[in-house]
C-alpha cells in the first residue's frame, strides 16, 4: 500500500472515530445482588446498541472472574483449592495473579494487609453471634493460626501450594481486582465504547473518554441523601472505600468494625473510613483496607514511597488526613438544583416554598431515617434495579424534600424517564426550574449488603432551609420499565418525641421503615 493510501485510509478513520465521538451518549445501568453487593455501570457509547453490549460484556466478565475468585460460592475455584487438603496444585492465572498481589501487599504494609485475617474474621462472626467478645485465649489461638505461612507460589510451573489449614480471604483484594479487569475488557472487545465508569459496592474503576463527579460519603452519614465528605473526579484510575459504616459485629450494645487488624487481632478504632485512589483496582483494594489499620501517620509513610497513589483517611473523631496529591482531583460540590442558587424565583403553585416555614422549628438534634429494601427475584440472582424516588410532602400537600432519585441515564437520559414516578413528577413542579445539569453522582462508600438502602433527612428543603416539625407524609414510589408501579405512603408527626414505623411492602418495594431519632453522638 502506498504512503498516499495509507495517509488516506488513516484520515478516514480518523474523521470516522472523531464523528462517533462527537455524537456518543452516556448510559447507565443499575444491578442489584452483584458480588454481594449493588452494581452501577455508567457507559459513553456511540448508541445504545453498544452500550448494551458493554453491559453484557461486564456481567458475564464478573461472573467468570467471581467463579475463580469468590470465597462465598463453594463451587469457585478459589474456595476448591482452598477447602482441598494441603497440597501443590496447578491453579489459573487469575487466581494466581491474586495470591502473588496478596503476598506483595502483606510485606509492603507489615502485614496491615493480610488474607490470613480470615481465621480472626471467623471468630469474631461467631462472637457477635454468641453476644459476648472473643476470650484472650480464643485471640491466641486465631493469632497462631495466622502467623502459619498460608501458601507458597511457584511462577515457573504456576501452582499453589496450600500450607496450613487456617481459614484465608481474598475479599480486600478481588474484587477491586474483577473491577480493573471487567473495564479493561468492556473497552478492549465493544466497538463504539468510548468510556466505562464501573462501581461495585465501593471498589469504582473510571477508564476512557467519560466523565463523571464521584462523591466520597462521610462514615457517620452514610447514606443516599446525605451530604458527601467531598467530591473528585478521576481518569483512568481506581477508586476503593473502606470503612465500618456498612458492616460491622454489635456485641453488647457496642459497635465494632469488621475490619480486623491482623497484628492484635483486634477491630480497628482510630480509623472509620479510607479512600485510595491508584491506577490499578486491586492495589487501591488491598491499600484502602490496609489505611482502615495503619492510620494517617504510617498511611502517609507508606502512601508516600508509591507514586499515582493518593489517600484520604477519616478518623472517628471526624478528623479528615488527605495525601499531598489528593487535592489534584478534588472538585467542588454539583449544582444539584439550578434553581437553589436564584431563591427568589416563583415555583408556582403547589412548588417548594421558599420562605422559611412558620411554626415551631425542628430539632436539629433529631434525624428521620427512611430505610427500604428492593424487591428480589426468588432464584436469588441478580436483578435490575428500579427506578425509585423517595420524598417527603408537608400537611398542605406540598413536595418540601427529594431524598433519593434513581431513574436510567440511558437513551433521552433520566427527563424521559422521571414521569413514570407518577406522583412525586406530578408534585415536583419545581424540576422546570432545574437546568439538565449533573442532578447524579456516582458514591464512593463501604460495601454494603445487594439491595438495602437508607435515606436521612436532617429536616430541611430542598434548599436548606429549615423546615417545623409537625406533619409530613414519606413517600416511596417505584417504577420498573415494562413492569410495575407502586408506592408507599406514610404520614407522621416530627416533633420531641422518637418513634419508629414499619410500612408494608410491595411488588418493588420487599420492606421498609422510618425511623426518627436522635442524631448519634458520634460526628
Amino acid at each position: 500500500m502506498s504512503r498516499f493510501i495509507r495517509s488516506a485510509v488513516c484520515l478516514v478513520v480518523a474523521v470516522i472515530g472523531g464523528s462517533d465521538r462527537s455524537r456518543a451518549g452516556d448510559y447507565s445501568y443499575f444491578h442489584e445482588n452483584v458480588m454481594g453487593t449493588s452494581l452501577e455501570l455508567r457507559v459513553r457509547a456511540v448508541d445504545e446498541a453498544a452500550a448494551r453490549r458493554a453491559e453484557g460484556v461486564v456481567l458475564d466478565r464478573i461472573d467468570r472472574l467471581s467463579a475463580i475468585l469468590s470465597g462465598y460460592d463453594p463451587t469457585s475455584e478459589f474456595r476448591r483449592w482452598h477447602d482441598a487438603p494441603r497440597g501443590c496444585s496447578t491453579v489459573s492465572p487469575e487466581l494466581f495473579e491474586v495470591l502473588r498481589a496478596s503476598d506483595e501487599w502483606r510485606q509492603r504494609t507489615g502485614g496491615a494487609f493480610d488474607p490470613r485475617v480470615g481465621a480472626l474474621s471467623r471468630l469474631w462472626v461467631e462472637s457477635a453471634r454468641r453476644g459476648y467478645l472473643p476470650t484472650s485465649g480464643e485471640r491466641t489461638r486465631a493469632r497462631s493460626a495466622i502467623a502459619e505461612p498460608a501458601w507458597r507460589l511457584d511462577p515457573v510451573s504456576g501452582t499453589a501450594e496450600r500450607l496450613s489449614d487456617a481459614p484465608i480471604t481474598l475479599d480486600g483484594i478481588a474484587k477491586g481486582y474483577i473491577v480493573g479487569r471487567v473495564c479493561d475488557a468492556a473497552m478492549a472487545e465493544v466497538p463504539g465504547v468510548f468510556g466505562v465508569l464501573l462501581n461495585v459496592g465501593g471498589d469504582l474503576r473510571v477508564r476512557g473518554q467519560i466523565g463523571g463527579t464521584i462523591g466520597i460519603a462521610a462514615p457517620w452519614a452514610d447514606s443516599e441523601s446525605s451530604e458527601p465528605l467531598t467530591f473528585i473526579d478521576v481518569q483512568d484510575r481506581s477508586v476503593s472505600t473502606s470503612g465500618n459504616s456498612q458492616r460491622g459485629f454489635r456485641i453488647g450494645g457496642q459497635w465494632y468494625s469488621h475490619i480486623l487488624d491482623p497484628r492484635t487481632g483486634q477491630p480497628v478504632d482510630r480509623v472509620t473510613e479510607a479512600v485510595v485512589i491508584a491506577e490499578r483496582g486491586m492495589d487501591a483494594d488491598a491499600l484502602a483496607t490496609a489505611l482502615n489499620v495503619l492510620g494517617p501517620e504510617e498511611a502517609s509513610r507508606l502512601a508516600g514511597s508509591m507514586p499515582g497513589v493518593e489517600f484520604l483517611v477519616v478518623e472517628k473523631d471526624g478528623t479528615t488526613t488527605r495525601s499531598p496529591g489528593w487535592h489534584r482531583y478534588e472538585r467542588p460540590a454539583p449544582t444539584l438544583l439550578a434553581s437553589a442558587d436564584d431563591p427568589g424565583k416563583d415555583p408556582g403553585q403547589g412548588g417548594l416554598a421558599r420562605k422559611t416555614a412558620e411554626g415551631k422549628p425542628w430539632n436539629p438534634d433529631f434525624e428521620m431515617v427512611v430505610h427500604y429494601e428492593v424487591n428480589r427475584p426468588d432464584d436469588g440472582g441478580r436483578y435490575r434495579r428500579p427506578y425509585v424516588v423517595v420524598w417527603v410532602e408537608d400537611a398542605k400537600g406540598n413536595l418540601v424534600r427529594t431524598l433519593s432519585l434513581w431513574v436510567s441515564m440511558g437513551g433521552a437520559g433520566p427527563f424521559q424517564w422521571m414521569p413514570d414516578l407518577k406522583r412525586w413528577y406530578a408534585a415536583d413542579t419545581d424540576r422546570k426550574l432545574r437546568d439538565k445539569k449533573e442532578l447524579f453522582y456516582s458514591l464512593a462508600r463501604p460495601t454494603r449488603p445487594p439491595g438495602k438502602y437508607r435515606v436521612i433527612w436532617d429536616g430541611k428543603d430542598n434548599f436548606k432551609k429549615p423546615l417545623p416539625a409537625g406533619e409530613y407524609t414519606i413517600t416511596i414510589e417505584a417504577a420498573r420499565e415494562h413492569g410495575t408501579y407502586q408506592e408507599i405512603r406514610k404520614k407522621v408527626a416530627v416533633g420531641e418525641t422518637p418513634f419508629t414505623e414499619e410500612l408494608k411492602g410491595n411488588v418493588e418495594i420487599r420492606s421498609a421503615s422510618i425511623e426518627y431519632r436522635r442524631k448519634p453522638a458520634t460526628k
